[in-house]
């Protein structure tokens, strides 16, 4: 009886995983090493069984000992409240998982100082490899650790002067689509309004998009792109309504760069008791839950998300495993979905 209760309350080995299945504690350490072509089917039934009656869960601090692996995956995220972000983390955590790692998550709330305090820490732990939607603050940083060759991912966000695999949107195309539809739509006046574009690839290569688009068109380039802190709700409110004075009696449309800028400028015209889109259409990246229910659905430009997050977790697996080909770019194309706030103007 205190043999049956010291067993229950004890921690399951290998070697009581390898006594049950009858095998050797060596056909085991394959298996648990995903070793499979070492061992025959009949054998890896009898762990796979073994281990599932007896719930062995194996240390991943002695794999990574035996291997000179953590088994730790690094991922600095932006802004972890905007729902790009949540998408992208269930894409990765589910790969994550699914091959053994363990996912740590960080949020830089686009802050650089905050994001290199996450850099030094994750660097202690020994991480195999870092997934990042980087604030163009500490490119450093990144170079430090990819002279130590950890493998690097980054998400949507470019880097000058570093060839490092990136993951993302091909923002020229998704922001050309939907410039081109505000235009056939007849819209007189079309706004970009977005965070500050200096250091972060993403929004400056949207800009640039907005407005070479325009310019095919024969619209002014530049005049209504509008860069807004989305921290200071009047630096918001005072663009938006300058906008608003200076494009009164046209048909007018705003393209946001985000969903974090597309809130905060509806919670403004709320305020302002205008109405969408009779007063002015919009339109804005990223597909929130919350864009089909605002004004009976607003047009969006969605991003893959989820699949980047995945395609993200995936390749930097394989640079893990050794995979030593030239760093590369997979882009994804966006989906407009078209709805009521971006109705066609007769003129």
């Amino acid at each position: 009886m205190n043999e049956m209760v010291k067993r229950e309350n004890s921690k399951v080995t290998i070697y009581d995983v390898a006594r049950e299945a009858g095998v050797s504690k060596t056909s085991v350490s394959r298996y648990l090493g995903g070793r499979y072509d070492e061992l025959s089917d009949k054998t890896r039934k009898k762990i796979e069984l073994a281990i599932n009656k007896m719930e062995y869960r194996p240390s991943t601090m002695a794999r990574g000992l035996k291997s000179n692996k953590s088994y730790l995956i690094g991922i600095i995220v932006a802004d972890i409240n905007n729902p790009y972000t949540t998408a992208i983390l269930r894409g990765a955590e589910d790969i994550c998982s699914q091959n053994g790692y363990n996912l740590m998550i960080c949020n830089s709330d686009n802050n650089p100082v905050k994001e290199r305090g996450y850099f030094e820490m994750l660097l202690s732990h020994r991480i195999d490899g870092l997934i990042i939607h980087t604030t163009g603050g500490n490119h450093d940083m990144l170079k430090q650790m990819q002279d130590q060759k950890t493998p690097i991912i980054l998400l949507d966000r470019k880097v000058p002067d570093l060839e490092i695999d990136t993951v993302g949107l091909d923002n020229f195309q998704a922001t050309s689509q939907a410039v081109n539809y505000l235009v056939n739509q007849n819209y007189e006046r079309i706004a970009f309004f977005s965070e500050p574009a200096s250091k972060v690839s993403t929004r400056y290569e949207r800009r640039l998009s907005f407005q070479q688009t325009l310019l095919s068109h024969g619209h002014p380039s530049s005049k209504d792109v509008y860069e807004v802190n989305v921290d200071d709700l009047n630096d918001v409110d005072s663009k938006l309504q300058h906008f608003l004075d200076d494009s009164e009696g046209k048909a007018r449309v705003i393209l946001t760069a985000n969903s974090v800028v597309l809130l905060k400028l509806i919670l403004l015209l709320q305020e302002k008791k205008l109405s969408v889109p009779k007063d002015l259409a919009m339109i804005g990246f990223d597909n929130p839950e919350w864009s089909t229910i605002v004004y009976s659905g607003i047009t969006t430009i969605e991003q893959p998300t989820y699949q980047i997050g995945v395609a993200a977790m995936e390749m930097i697996l394989r640079r893990i495993d050794g995979n030593e080909s030239p760093a590369q770019t997979m882009a994804y194309q966006a989906k407009l979905n078209i709805r009521q706030t971006t109705p066609y103007i007769q003129k």
